[in-house]
């Protein structure tokens, strides 16, 4: 669904574009805008750079971890997950129509840059990690964006770990189990 030639790993080369971004997410402005966003300890992160390399039009980052099911009290891992620690696009394209579905859906430049996410996380399944489940914390204007994207509220019983800045968003998931690959 994407051409992700202009979707490419973060560098500090291009730490100077992240100025003039603004999600309308101060956290997630900031994120970009820090040496986190770079260091490989927290998680890697992708930059969907304008056509003439000027800007940042979006970005997302990915790391590890899992989820948990709590049976009587009792924690048990369910399976590994990637985890989407960041992901933001600029104020000036959210809503942007990029077109319909074969189910007449809208597609958003938000649900193109979802996709090359996604796309680079089945990439790597089986590479060299394996997980069982996608998990984010969606705020709640993002929240629409995740659900028309096939990922699920975390039921009840499930739990993974979380930031402060997560407080007021709601962990979901997406499982890899029932998909097929090559």
């Amino acid at each position: 669904m994407t051409d992700n030639t202009n979707i490419i790993p973060y560098t500090k080369e291009l730490q100077c574009l992240a100025q003039n971004f603004a999600s309308g997410n101060d956290y997630l402005d900031r994120f970009l805008k820090s040496e986190e966003s770079l260091t490989k300890y927290f998680g890697k992160t992708f930059v969907y750079v304008s056509e003439d390399n000027s800007h940042i039009i979006g970005y997302y980052n990915l790391g590890v971890g899992y989820i948990e099911q709590i049976n009587n009290s009792v924690r048990y891992k369910l399976g590994g997950a990637i985890h989407i620690n960041c992901f933001a696009l600029d104020q000036k394209y959210h809503g942007l129509l990029q077109g319909y579905d074969a189910d007449g859906q809208k597609i958003n430049l938000s649900d193109v840059l979802l996709s090359d996410c996604l796309d680079r996380i089945h990439e790597m399944l089986g590479e060299k990690i394996g997980y069982a489940f996608v998990t984010l914390n969606s705020t709640q204007e993002g929240h629409s964006l995740y659900e028309r994207n096939d990922f699920s509220d975390l039921e009840e019983d499930m739990n993974f770990s979380a930031e402060k800045s997560d407080v007021r968003c709601i962990p979901m998931y997406y499982s890899l189990q029932n998909e097929e690959f090559e």
